[in-house]
């Protein structure tokens, strides 16, 4: 991450599908407000593992003042990485989960499959016009030839981009007192950074690349080529 324009926004909320056995208990009828804090203490105490046994593509790290980070090597289209973030959560019962998101891309958190090739079929002129508005001419430009390429890859695969990131979401939501993050750069910097370092044919290549994409896409079995990442206090 760019520590020089990072985002950190908290997004806190309850998941909305909590028929799940890791979900919030219920406050019990008669409870004061501080017995009910210390019932869900003790339930992220209970639930929270001590040696946990992880998936191969998590890394423990301990920081200078004794807190534990566990860094999740992640794919953006991958069943696999959904599972290991789910796994980890529940067996850390992180105080903080970040993810790298920013806070253009929070949509991401509850786009599904269905609504990614939606937005990707309406795209008109408005809302290019928006895009250009609110990120310039070539970031807004190449934020919409990129929601065209994720619906490309989502009609492909069958999954929309970003599942861990909305799986980690999710579990968040289960953990007492758990806060959520977004720790990534805004994504209009990285992309007029990027156009900066393209000379003009360059950006014009890739812009034709993006706009006629039509080659097939495979699964792969894993990769780390993304991060998210969950901390916790001893």
């Amino acid at each position: 991450m760019d520590q020089d324009n990072n985002s950190e926004d908290e997004l806190v909320g309850p998941s909305e599908d909590a028929s799940e056995d890791e979900s919030l208990p219920s406050r019990p009828p008669g409870l004061s407000d501080s017995e009910a804090v210390e019932l869900l203490w003790q339930v992220r105490a209970q639930r929270r593992q001590s040696s946990p046994e992880l998936p191969e593509t998590v890394t423990r790290l301990t920081a200078p003042d004794g807190s534990l980070l566990y860094l999740v090597g992640t794919a953006h289209f991958s069943d696999s990485s959904k599972k290991d973030v789910a796994t980890t959560i529940r067996a850390v019962q992180p105080d903080v989960v970040v993810v790298e998101l920013c806070q253009y891309r929070v949509s991401m958190l509850k786009m599904d499959e269905k609504t990614l090739l939606k937005e990707a079929k309406d795209i008109n002129l408005d809302k290019v016009q928006q895009a250009i508005k609110q990120n310039g001419v070539m970031s807004g430009l190449m934020q919409i030839l990129l929601l065209k390429v994720s619906a490309h890859i989502t009609e492909q695969l069958g999954m929309a981009p970003g599942g861990e990131f909305r799986e980690a979401f999710k579990q968040a939501g289960r953990v007492p007192f758990c806060k959520f993050h977004l720790g990534d750069r805004p994504i209009p910097v990285t992309f007029k950074r990027a156009i900066a370092a393209l000379s003009l044919w360059q950006k014009a290549r890739l812009a034709w690349g993006l706009c006629f994409l039509s080659d097939p896409i495979r699964k792969m079995w894993r990769s780390a080529s993304r991060r998210t990442c969950w901390s916790r206090r001893c």
